[in-house]
């Protein structure tokens, strides 16, 4: 109790935040032991029924009702009065969801006016609106959706689909100024991410940041950008990779995941989309590699799953 009242504490907004990178490195890896949640929406997505659940982690969306359900057109967030039962007082981390690169519908940053957007990006083969992350009209919108975000009350924000400047990179003449190769995209979102954490750690200091599926951005930014990528490893506390045992499970995935993060001190969370049947070898095959993982069986986000806890 005294160990959960301490880490509470620390990472209140206004306080000091000693040996901040050390404290939330213990923090994440303790919460982990317990295992981890994802949910985004469905009937239980409530604040009573997401601070009944066992999870160590939860990374929810902070929003409870989209843009384009609302009266008057903005996102409704849950309170910090419910966020704080969500957290259990502060005994249980929990992350809020925010989108790097992808350029969601049933969010409040669109203009009013009926103008393209400056920041509105290239579109992929299947359809989804990228943001021009390069730009600066859609980094002051993260900085901004961080702090919002952050003072909803959560302990800090999952970063999701940076892989995106992969496909930024490999598109050309899509959207002005936008990058021209790969590494070029890489380095951008290496510095993006760090926007990201400085603006989250100004509400609170030792506010935790996981980015989903950026692997490989180190390796894509080039050699030449090695102290960005370690900048940006300073930054972020934790990787996830989704789905490393199905469709994109490759040597080279692993042995990035192993040099590039796990030999650094930093967390990898393995979430997996499989029927019941293949749980517990999933769950096998992520504990032999030192992920902390997390099984999802119907490929959606509507309910918490069981949390894994870490083997005795």
């Amino acid at each position: 109790m005294f160990v959960a009242a301490a880490a509470s504490l620390a990472s209140q907004p206004g306080q000091a935040c000693p040996a901040p990178a050390d404290n939330r490195t213990a923090r994440l890896t303790s919460a982990l032991k317990s295992g981890y949640g994802v949910q985004y929406w469905g009937a239980s997505f409530q604040a009573e029924t997401l601070a009944q659940a066992p999870h160590g982690l939860l990374i929810i969306e902070a929003t409870k009702i989209g843009a384009a359900d609302t009266s008057d057109g903005r996102e409704v967030t849950f309170t910090p009065e419910e966020m704080k039962r969500v957290r259990r007082q502060g005994e249980r981390p929990v992350l809020a969801y925010l989108n790097l690169t992808e350029v969601e519908p049933w969010r409040d940053y669109w203009p009013e006016d009926g103008i393209t957007p400056p920041w509105l990006g290239p579109e992929t083969s299947t359809g989804d609106k990228l943001a021009a992350f390069w730009r600066s009209e859609w980094r002051e919108i993260l900085r901004q959706r961080a702090i919002r975000l952050m003072n909803t009350g959560v302990d800090g924000l999952f970063l999701d689909d940076a892989l995106n400047y992969f496909v930024a990179g490999s598109l050309k003449g899509k959207a002005p100024g936008m990058p021209s190769d790969v590494p070029e995209a890489a380095e951008i979102m290496l510095s993006l991410v760090q926007e990201i954490a400085i603006e989250a750690r100004t509400v609170r200091c030792n506010a935790l940041v996981i980015v989903n599926n950026g692997v490989f951005v180190g390796r894509d930014a080039g050699p030449e950008n090695l102290t960005a990528f370690d900048a940006y490893r300073a930054a972020i506390d934790g990787i996830m990779i989704e789905d490393g045992f199905g469709g994109a499970d490759t040597p080279v995935l692993h042995t990035a995941l192993q040099e590039d993060y796990l030999a650094k001190g930093i967390p990898v969370l393995s979430l997996d989309f499989a029927l019941k049947a293949q749980t517990e070898d999933m769950v096998k095959r992520a504990r032999v590699k030192g992920y902390a993982p997390y099984i999802v069986p119907d490929g959606s986000f509507s309910s918490l799953e069981p949390p894994v806890a870490e083997a005795p």
